[in-house]
């Protein structure tokens, strides 16, 4: 794998979602640049994304990234008019936002199937109980419109809606190889091939549309990866969540291998300006662009600076500040098959899944 691929762009994928209007999560300052947002955790995002910038020294990308609030407008301006040309008012979308070197930037918009707020939000990460069946003796509802008669007449009708949406059902297999750390695992770029070649290893090429669940819809594949020391450290598309020792712990990220080119604070830029150089204690964690609270992005005990290696999840970080789970090395080989764990994305939101062979 080249350790420099020229071409590639830095990017992230986020959920545009009317539901999140609703969220009173979702709308604090800590996670939104306008209240309400239809923006899944855009904050975290364009931390993100600016974090990739500094390191890779794109100064005009870190300087566009500095001012959330225009970004916020520009991403709400194209969602309206995607949605007005195809007729999509008030669905759910992904969002795939693009910077190149030069500070051009592109958008990308999509449909996405819609989920429960809890599956974005979730209050804890308690595995998931499957709905008990109803007593016999409360099965049968009459229906309104045969005065509750037992059945419906031909000419009887029902008023038509739609199924509830759930929480997404995952599949997950381990890859069979370790995947080298570098900053194109730990920082989110369209250079993936390492993702492709995971996905190739450990998932059918054509998987069946397995459904737990028919209520649930087709599973999501994923492929856990793990790097070269043996600690898991990601899924190609998702952060993981296992249960360890009494609690839920995600593999730590740490700082992005190689040279990170900080931000300078006396060049006056927009970006130095909104994120301040850290200070030259060798122990502060340059990675943080905020005073970090402990495990904002997660260390491996390893090294202070050297986490498992993986991406710099948003989900992930607000799962961490909320306490959800804390972070933590989690070797390969104590991971189970039928064993049951979290994954979740800045699209998809949280899912349970278990892992087969």
């Amino acid at each position: 794998m080249s350790p420099s691929p020229s071409g590639f762009e830095l990017f992230t994928s986020l959920r545009y979602d009317p539901i999140l209007l609703t969220s009173s999560e979702n709308n604090s300052p800590a996670l939104s640049f306008h209240s309400p947002s239809p923006f899944y955790m855009l904050v975290y995002h364009r931390d993100r994304m600016l974090e990739a910038a500094q390191h890779f020294g794109w100064d005009n990308v870190a300087k566009k990234l500095a001012d959330g609030e225009s970004l916020s407008g520009v991403l709400l301006e194209k969602v309206q008019t995607y949605q007005k040309e195809t007729g999509t008012e008030g669905r759910p979308l992904k969002v795939r936002v693009l910077f190149d070197r030069a500070a051009n930037l592109s958008i990308e918009l999509s449909p996405v199937p819609a989920v429960l707020l809890s599956t974005l939000y979730p209050p804890s990460l308690e595995p998931p109980k499957p709905p008990s069946p109803p007593h016999p003796a409360n099965t049968f509802k009459p229906s309104p419109l045969t005065g509750g008669a037992l059945s419906l007449g031909h000419t009887d009708s029902l008023p038509a809606s739609p199924p509830a949406p759930e929480a997404p059902t995952w599949i997950l297999k381990l890859d069979p190889l370790a995947t080298p750390i570098t900053p194109f695992t730990s920082l989110k770029t369209t250079h993936r091939e390492h993702y492709a070649a995971s996905r190739s290893r450990a998932l059918p090429s054509t998987p069946p549309a397995a459904t737990p669940s028919a209520a649930a819809g087709p599973a999501n594949y994923e492929v856990l990866l793990h790097n070269p020391c043996d600690e898991l450290t990601e899924g190609s598309m998702t952060s993981l969540y296992l249960f360890r020792g009494g609690r839920w712990v995600t593999p730590p990220v740490g700082v992005p291998a190689g040279h990170f080119a900080l931000a300078d604070a006396d060049a006056g830029t927009a970006a130095a300006a909104a994120f301040p150089t850290p200070g030259k204690n060798p122990n502060e964690d340059e990675g943080e662009l905020r005073t970090p609270f402990p495990g904002r992005w997660g260390h491996s005990v390893r090294s202070e600076k050297v986490g498992s290696g993986g991406q710099r999840g948003t989900t992930r970080r607000w799962a961490l500040g909320k306490g959800l789970c804390m972070e933590e090395p989690v070797l390969r080989e104590t991971v189970e098959i039928g064993e049951g764990m979290w994954v979740s994305n800045g699209v998809r939101g949280f899912g349970f899944g278990k892992v087969v062979e």
